[in-house]
């Protein structure tokens, strides 16, 4: 008599765009969260700092991503992509176009205000209530509160210092986060 194969659920794929390296390496850590709280989630991580210099640009390419993605059938139903928010500042008119190119493909852009070393920030205890005014003074202030940082780091160095109460930490105070947790299943819903 043959041995059935255990049931597997399937995993529901999740698309992240990612900045650069540094947002890759904090999805795929979020990634390892998923995969240890035992959820059926799949992030489907790219980075679309290649070729692309702005929220405008970057969102064209996770456009023309997914339409491949959807090619082959595997495209996410559930979109986002991790922008600097400091990089819309310098041009409103192309953030704006960016925002309407992201909902005309159902992508939800999750804002890093201002960037992406300030929402690091607020992951560490005691830090999550700092807001950085600028790229700079984030960097700096991140930089006190861990010495060893250096961009981009790995999803095991950010491993480290990053654990799943610190992420829930920071998604108390960033509404994106939180808005991508809840998607995602780290954060209950009910």
């Amino acid at each position: 008599m043959k041995r059935r194969a255990p049931h597997i659920p399937l995993r529901r794929p999740v698309y992240v765009g990612c900045e650069g390296a540094s947002e890759a390496s904090y999805a795929n850590l979020l990634r390892d969260l998923l995969h240890d709280a035992q959820l059926p989630v799949h992030l489907v991580v790219q980075t679309l700092g290649q070729g692309a210099g702005d929220p405008l640009a970057r969102i064209e390419l996770a456009a023309i991503n997914l339409a491949h993605l959807r090619r082959t059938r595997t495209a996410p139903e559930d979109r986002f992509v991790l922008l600097d928010f400091d990089q819309a500042e310098r041009d409103p008119k192309r953030a704006d176009r960016a925002q309407v190119l992201a909902g005309n493909h159902d992508i939800t852009i999750l804002w890093q205000r201002p960037c992406f070393e300030a929402v690091l920030l607020r992951h560490i205890e005691g830090c999550d209530t700092h807001r950085p005014p600028n790229t700079s003074t984030a960097e700096k202030a991140l930089l006190r509160q861990w010495p060893e940082y250096a961009k981009p780091m790995t999803r095991a160095a950010l491993g480290k210092r990053i654990d799943r109460a610190s992420v829930l930490r920071a998604a108390a105070v960033e509404p994106g986060l939180d808005i991508f947790l809840r998607c995602v299943g780290l954060i209950s819903t009910a």
